[in-house]
């Protein structure tokens, strides 16, 4: 995926991750051809594999870019884990109507993927934990909170911050499981 600041590709991504939102309305994900997605976009297919190498990378773009969950440090006040649960719910919240699109289109993983790498790259997630420990816990929270926000999906969306924050807390303490 082009990751530059040509101001002419960047507007070209932007363009196609316009259009492929534009096309998911219409169609399911496995329908839709790179062509048509380019004839949408009113792009060349050249242009379209200069900026991305699959459509898959097109919402890894949009997650990174525009719906990206991104954890902050951790108030004096609360545990990492409850700061990481209550930001996760309020951006599943936010981003919840992509979440679906997501689910619907059975590309859900992209998020797990998403989020993977976004505690991977926070300085604060669990820094005093060794890469490789840290790895492990990326990978846990990342298939608890895509598995939490699809059924959030599945459940119509009616579920409020608080509810899905004691959810989490509860499942990644092991208090549901015992």
């Amino acid at each position: 995926m082009y990751c530059g600041n040509n101001k002419t590709a960047c507007a070209s991504q932007l363009q196609i991750a316009n259009a492929l939102l534009a096309l998911l309305e219409e169609k399911p994900y496995s329908e839709i051809s790179v062509s048509e997605l380019c004839k949408k976009a009113g792009i060349s297919r050249q242009t379209f594999y200069s900026l991305f190498s699959s459509m898959d990378n097109v919402i890894v773009y949009l997650l990174q870019n525009h719906g990206c969950y991104a954890p902050a440090a951790p108030e004096e006040s609360a545990s990492c884990l409850q700061a990481l649960c209550r930001e996760y719910c309020m951006y599943m919240i936010d981003q919840s109507d992509f979440i679906r699109t997501l689910v619907e289109n059975h590309i859900i993983f992209l998020l797990y993927d998403s989020i993977y790498e976004s505690l991977s790259a926070c300085p604060c997630f669990f820094e005093d934990f060794s890469p490789s420990k840290r790895s492990y816990v990326a990978n846990f929270l990342a298939g608890g909170f895509t598995s939490i926000a699809k059924n959030y999906v599945m459940e119509g969306q009616s579920a409020d911050v608080e509810f899905l924050t004691s959810i989490c807390l509860d499942l990644f303490e092991g208090r549901l499981l015992s």
